[in-house]
């Protein structure tokens, strides 16, 4: 179910929210009526009614909903050979109306002993999935989250008859010009299909007593299908006002080959040493397909679903290929001595197609760019000191430190590479450069410094792992702007630097232990905290949805950039008194934002009594402080309780669906918070005042938008009771019920807290109104057969 809903203004509220924002506009009278002319309905008038409602869009968007999970296991075997087969099928519908996931799994995975000396070990697993899906936040026009929010209350999902009772028709779009919810739900069609299979194969060949031969064979096989129909019914045009029945198609695959063979020497020299040793080579092999299609402007009866129903002069097609391939050779080697003091050490030879033939700060064989990085560790396990003898309630102490280097290439399979693409100019195919090719492109660096401590207590009943860290990215991978005149933006390169520090702890502890009731605790935690060392020019701002990033020196990556918003004028005299303008020179009046003038363009920096991009800081980074959680277990007899807590503090978070909530610069519905806007001068708010179009820049990008993060959760709660003899015709059964998500707790004004919206690190804190995580109550049977 839904955690929650964000409370929205009512009709009459929104009726008086968009007489203030009609009244500050330039338009005359005349120009609303004639522009507006539903809002000045008589009640004589034919569609009176259809704006006389209290709408609360957001039921009709979220619904709670059902899931079902099954799963059946069968393995067997004997000494020659051992098997497991596993069959699962999930079908889940989503908490927003018609959305959802089905799909089925089947593995099979074998161990089999050809001879004495060779033995084999394979697996074969299948995945089958379709979607139904919903747009997110940033396509406003799509979104169910958004409209449901934007959508004014006073309209009616539906069509009215001209006798002023209601049809089972979708209403059109009104001249507030917001998508209807209902149609993003009923006619807005997202689907996809997945096919994911998996192979593997290894095998293991022993020499001697002392030596083996172990190869693993891997490949996968993905295919990717996805449709999108934007319906015309109901909906506001696309792309720029020009469009309507938009059809989309695309499809991609990914096939992957993975080898990985090594040889391994273990040796045992008298009571005293050990030496181990894997010396091998890693292979990988990607082949990626991307196509897609685009259909515009069909009939406007919204059957028409295919992109070939879209007009010809507007269709468009396209599509990419990439490979990827990576070589490693590669030596880990481990000595101890006595259990006691062991050392570790390895270095690895790495080739990839990703970086560039000339790439930096690699070694060259045959023309071919190798990076060279390595790893040594020591650890000293002080328990099996003979100064410890005596101390039996100490079962494990040891001590570890670590330095190494590895290397990144997530660069991007073609950043490196001088290659044309082509483009259909009046029937006719031409190339043109795809990228400004980088061929000096090369591995982001880290080096990393790690200690830690392992300890172990009274038969292990109290366990604790903890360690510290440092790490440093040289040539970190950025996107350099570049002159406009190349005719692209930015190319990536490697001009940075970047440092990471933190600790880690893990813990477990049996805090009762008599036989029958056991309370088990697990403790886990982290810390992490982030510098950015160089980058080209000191600073790199860059544009999101809604507001700027920036990575500079001495700051945390990635950190939001805007303007430190201080509150609202209160009086007119309080705006004068401050004499501010906005970067088109335009003073601020009471009720508008008071946003910090921090720095200006003269050689000292010194304010200038204008608000523009000198005035932009930092206001805030997605990176938390703390994460972690604990989870207590308590057993009585057949009965097992489990309450897992997770927290996160110290991170902010882009609200985006705030911002669009609360702007107050169109005639959208906004969130019950603008009660509060300014109205009257010396009316003190936090809220400025609702302005149409918005010219003076009240809802600019600035530390309005950012909020606290941080959240306490009771992430799952379980209790199972369990029958470990026959029971029924069953060898043993499990019945237990769950919840996930069951309360959280936090300041954030969103949906919820926990999101991602997508794996790029730009787009890491920002709340662009995907589904929010739901509330589950889960009650399932495990049966033994």
């Amino acid at each position: 179910q839904p955690q929650r809903q964000i409370p929205q203004l009512n009709a009459g509220q929104h009726r008086t929210l968009i007489s203030e924002l009609l009244f500050s506009s330039i338009l005359l009278e005349e120009e609303i009526v004639e522009e507006y002319p539903n809002l000045f309905l008589e009640p004589e008038d034919d569609r009176y009614v259809e704006y006389q409602h209290n709408t609360n869009w957001q039921n009709l968007v979220f619904d709670e909903a059902l899931m079902t999970n099954f799963n059946i296991k069968v393995k067997g075997g004997d000494e020659i050979a051992r098997y497991g087969l596993s069959f699962g099928y999930t079908d889940s519908k989503g908490i927003i109306r018609n959305s959802g996931y089905q799909g089925y799994n089947l593995r099979f995975v074998s161990m089999l002993n050809i001879f004495t000396w060779l033995k084999m070990d394979a697996g074969v697993s299948l995945n089958n999935s379709s979607s139904q899906l919903k747009a997110a936040g940033t396509v406003g026009e799509t979104s169910p989250i958004m409209t449901s929010l934007s959508k004014s209350p006073m309209l009616h999902p539906y069509q009215y008859d001209l006798e002023g009772r209601p049809l089972l028709l979708i209403a059109n779009v009104d001249e507030l010009e917001v998508s209807n919810p209902l149609a993003t739900i009923e006619n807005y069609r997202a689907t996809n299909s997945n096919v994911n299979f998996n192979a593997r194969l290894g095998l293991t060949g022993t020499i001697n007593n002392d030596m083996f031969v172990k190869s693993n064979f891997r490949f996968n096989y993905n295919v990717l299908k996805e449709g999108i129909y934007m319906p015309n019914k109901g909906m506001e045009l696309y792309f720029n006002n020009e469009a309507y029945n938009v059809a989309k198609l695309s499809n991609n695959s990914l096939n992957s080959f993975y080898n990985n063979t090594y040889l391994n020497y273990t040796r045992q020299i008298g009571n005293n040493h050990s030496i181990t040793s894997n010396t091998g080579v890693h292979v990988y092999t990607n082949n990626f397909q991307y196509d897609w299609g685009l259909g515009k402007n069909a009939h406007e009866n919204d059957e028409y679903r295919m992109i070939q129903d879209g007009q010809n002069a507007l269709r468009e097609i396209g599509g990419e290929n990439r490979t990827w391939n990576w070589l490693s050779f590669y030596e880990h080697a481990t000595y101890a001595y006595r259990d006691r003091y062991i050392a570790s050490a390895s270095v690895s030879f790495d080739g990839s197609s990703r970086i560039g033939d000339d790439a930096a700060n690699t070694i060259m064989v045959s023309s071919v760019p190798f990076g060279l990085f390595y790893a040594g560790g020591l650890a000293w396990r002080i328990s099996n000191e003979s100064f410890l003898t005596d101390f039996g309630w100490l079962e494990d102490l040891k001590l570890r430190v670590s330095y190494g280097k590895s290397g990144n290439d997530d660069i991007g399979e073609s950043n490196a590479t001088d290659y044309y693409q082509s483009v259909k100019i009046r029937e006719t195919v031409g190339l043109y450069p795809a990228t400004v090719p980088n061929t000096e492109l090369t591995y982001e660096t880290v080096t990393q410094t790690n200690a830690g401590v392992d300890l172990s207590l009274l038969g292990s009943k109290f366990t604790m792992r903890f360690d510290i860290f440092r790490s440093v990215t040289d040539d970190m991978i950025i996107f350099s702007p570049i002159e406009s005149y190349l005719g692209y933006d930015q190319r990536i390169e490697n001009n940075g630097r970047m440092m990471n520090s933190g600790w880690e702890l893990s813990s477990f502890y049996r805090i009762v232990d008599r036989g029958n009731f056991n309370w088990d605790l697990n403790v886990y935690a982290s810390s992490i905290s982030n510098e950015v060392l160089e980058i080209r020019g000191d600073k790199m701002a860059y544009e999101i949805p809604g507001g700027e990033r920036v990575n500079m020196v001495g700051e945390t990556a990635n950190s939001f950039f805007g303007y430190r918003y201080l509150g609202v004028y209160a009086t007119q005299v309080d705006a004068d008194n401050a004499g501010l303008v906005n970067e088109k020179l335009i003073p601020y009046k009471a009720g508008d934002a008071i946003y910090e003038d921090i720095s200006g363009p003269g050689p000292d920096g010194a304010p200038d009594g204008i608000i523009n991009d000198y005035d932009k800081t930092v206001i805030g980074s997605s990176l938390p402080e703390y994460f972690g959680g604990m989870i207590n277990t308590f057993t009585y007899g057949r009965f097992s309780l489990s309450i897992a807590l997770q927290f996160v503090y110290g991170n902010e978070i882009f609200n985006y669906i705030r911002y669009q909530n609360e702007k107050m610069s169109d005639l959208d519905n906004q969130s019950a918070a603008v009660l509060t806007r300014w109205q009257y001068d010396g009316h003190e708010t936090n809220v400025p005042r609702a302005l149409y179009d918005d010219p003076i820049g009240n809802s600019a990008f600035s530390s309005r938008w950012i909020e606290d993060g941080s959240y306490l959760r009771i992430k799952h709660a379980s209790l199972s009771y369990t029958i470990p003899d026959k029971w029924l015709v069953f060898r043993n059964a499990q019945f237990y019920v769950s919840a996930n998500n069951l309360l959280t707790f936090s300041k954030y004004l969103g949906y919820d807290p926990e999101f991602a919206f997508s794996n790029s690190q730009i787009h890491q804190g920002i709340d662009y109104g995907l589904t929010p995580i739901s509330r589950q109550f889960i009650i399932g049977l495990r049966l033994g057969l």
